[in-house]
């Protein structure tokens, strides 16, 4: 494969992350707006989200298994063409039994197909040392084309006349550029099928994952990106908040979503990982410092009176909890080489430990809707509303501090223990 060829191949896998995943999230950006799209309370909705995340996260352990049966450029294609006409079959707005069978097949072609193929096409695009910048770049442009179509988005929202007749229009847009991307995949990509068989198989078998069971490590990574993610997931229930604690204009609403969204993505992975490597030296230290400027945006906001008058300083609040999330995502998985999991068990250590970090997808939706209330519709906050959803975001990232110590700490010790082992071994 030419380097042109490569780099065609690789800018339009990259941009297809940046739309495949627009309408299953969309609830980042446009919260209340979806539900009512869709003739659902945000109560419902944020069930229906919770579906979407428990089949995600069995969906994270069958992708791997795909894409090393199949072609990966062909479940490519046929993720994204699935993707397409489910996007507009959902934008008909089919029914309550419809809309949850969307976000099953949204989860089945996105985390099943469409994921781990991806990853797999990308690491053949470049040898073993270019894949940090191979990876890092495809952040990057997924980022980029997300804030883009995110904008547009956020545009045609905030000019329509209901903003609920606008999401189905964004959704149909969406659909489009699925389908749009399914070609430019079929007819762009070219696959070098001697480097594809060079690249590891991404199936992870039931030894690998007992392996992954007793390795402590495993434990301590998940629970921490785990913790982190439920700062990630929740983001998108800040909408109602700003909207009607603190009186934001709803044609604003859209664009700090898209910001808080995805602008951060650009600039948050690369941010991160230069932190770490001219500063703290260390993943799970960086992480730690992480969790505590999580825990002091989340305690900013359960001291913040919800007065319009305070709305800059809520924003505030909110872009500082956005710098503790996004930049620690481009950290999460680097803990897992710098802490020396076994080749031979990393994939098994990845898989077990993502199923716990995502887990939040499952459940954390449906409880965030029950605690915000749905106030178009005249439904109150429950369970403490939005007190007890930042109470329990200070707890989570006080445990977060307190599990990124233990990791630093089990690490130096095992550190220690292995130069002495060295030692006594070089005496012998």
């Amino acid at each position: 494969m030419t380097k042109s060829r490569r780099l065609t191949s690789f800018i339009v896998l990259s941009m297809t992350g940046g739309v495949i995943f627009q309408v299953a999230y969309i609830r980042f950006v446009f919260l209340a707006d979806t539900a009512h799209a869709l003739d659902l309370s945000i109560q419902r909705y944020g069930e229906v989200t919770s579906i979407f995340g428990a089949v995600a996260v069995v969906m994270y352990f069958c992708g791997g298994w795909f894409a090393d049966r199949f072609s990966p450029k062909a479940l490519i294609v046929v993720a994204l063409a699935g993707m397409g006409l489910v996007d507009l079959w959902l934008s008909t707005v089919p029914g309550e039994a419809g809309v949850v069978v969307a976000h099953v097949l949204m989860a089945v072609l996105g985390m099943g197909l469409y994921w781990s193929s991806l990853v797999k096409l990308v690491s053949m695009l470049g040898s073993a040392d270019e894949q940090g910048w191979l990876f890092g770049w495809l952040e990057g442009i997924r980022g980029i084309t997300s804030t883009v179509v995110g904008f547009v988005g956020a545009g045609i929202v905030a000019a329509a006349i209901a903003e609920s007749a606008g999401v189905l229009w964004v959704m149909r847009i969406y659909g489009a550029l699925c389908l749009v991307f399914a070609v430019l995949v079929l007819l762009v990509v070219r696959v070098d099928r001697a480097a594809l068989a060079g690249v590891e198989k991404q199936t992870v078998t039931l030894g690998q994952l007992v392996a992954a069971a007793r390795n402590k490590y495993t434990w301590l990574i998940g629970a921490s990106i785990m913790l982190m993610y439920c700062f990630y997931t929740l983001l998108g229930y800040l909408t109602p908040l700003l909207q009607y604690g603190y009186a934001v204009p709803v044609v604003l609403l859209g664009a700090i979503g898209v910001v808080r969204t995805y602008v951060f993505q650009i600039v948050g992975g690369p941010v991160g990982g230069v932190l770490v490597a001219r500063w703290t030296k260390s993943s799970p230290a960086f992480l730690r410092w992480a969790f505590v400027v999580a825990a002091a945006s989340a305690l900013g906001f359960l001291v913040l009176p919800q007065q319009p008058a305070l709305v800059w300083i809520a924003v505030a609040l909110m872009v500082v909890m956005c710098v503790a999330v996004f930049t620690s995502r481009g950290v999460y998985w680097a803990q897992v080489g710098e802490v020396e999991v076994p080749l031979a068990q990393r994939g098994g250590v990845i898989g077990l430990a993502s199923g716990l970090a995502y887990l939040p997808d499952a459940f954390l939706p449906a409880i965030a809707a029950w605690w915000v209330g749905d106030p178009a519709n005249g439904v109150p906050q429950q369970g403490g509303g939005y007190t007890t959803m930042f109470a329990v975001l200070l707890g989570a990232a006080l445990l977060g501090v307190l599990l990124t110590t233990i990791t630093m700490r089990v690490r130096s010790r095992d550190r220690a223990r292995r130069a002495l082992d060295d030692t006594v071994v070089a005496a012998a």
